[in-house]
């Protein structure tokens, strides 16, 4: 996993762009979106330079800072983050929630409500990218089943899955989802930070393994 904030946008270099990039960034107009994207392509130039050969990546960028989750080529990965704001929190949750989701998110007081509808949203976000899922409308067919004590179990796409959540300092969250073989061994997360970033204090707030495999 490998984070940037918007001290990255300094080594953002546009002659490293792939040629995918290179066409779209002629096309950014407002200033949020041109810090977003020299500050989520800053971290992609890092990541390529500190990886051998190909590997699987997905990119999520927000408020000036971006995440990358990096996995082995043909794996399926996704990643999200999201920073922590007051949002109607109901009103979203009856969009991409399932009814067990929705409860779970009511039994809670604030702020850990909030914290629980950002940990659904970015693990929802992530599953929707590694598996090709559909935005909004597949939102509410994975996250977590809630259960009566204990953890919440993985509500996974189709296949075998591994996911976690972290909170990231006091304004963050990131979710990473990636699909597995039976049995595989746990690899671990390595953390890393982009050149000229530092990375926030990491706060666990979720680890799952689940589905069909």
């Amino acid at each position: 996993m490998w984070w940037a904030s918007q001290s990255a946008a300094h080594q953002y270099r546009p002659e490293q762009l792939s040629a995918d990039d290179a066409r779209r960034a002629p096309a950014i107009r407002s200033a949020k979106a041109w810090l977003d994207w020299r500050v989520s392509r800053a971290l992609l130039q890092d990541v390529r330079a500190a990886s051998a050969g190909p590997h699987a990546l997905s990119l999520s960028h927000s408020g000036g800072h971006a995440l990358c989750a990096q996995a082995p080529a043909g794996q399926a990965v996704g990643a999200d983050l999201e920073r922590l704001r007051p949002r109607d929190l109901d009103a979203l949750a009856g969009w991409v929630c399932s009814d067990t989701e929705r409860a779970w998110l009511q039994d809670a007081a604030m702020p850990l409500r909030q914290t629980r509808f950002y940990l659904l949203w970015t693990l929802k976000e992530a599953f929707i990218k590694a598996a090709g899922l559909d935005f909004p409308a597949d939102m509410a067919s994975v996250g977590l089943a809630p259960q009566p004590a204990g953890q919440p179990a993985l509500r996974p796409p189709p296949g075998r899955w591994r996911a976690a959540v972290w909170q990231l300092g006091d304004d963050w969250v990131a979710a990473a989802a990636w699909q597995i073989a039976a049995g595989a061994p746990d690899p671990g997360i390595d953390w890393r930070a982009a050149a000229g970033c530092e990375l926030p204090p990491l706060r666990p707030l979720g680890q799952w393994e689940g589905g069909a495999g």
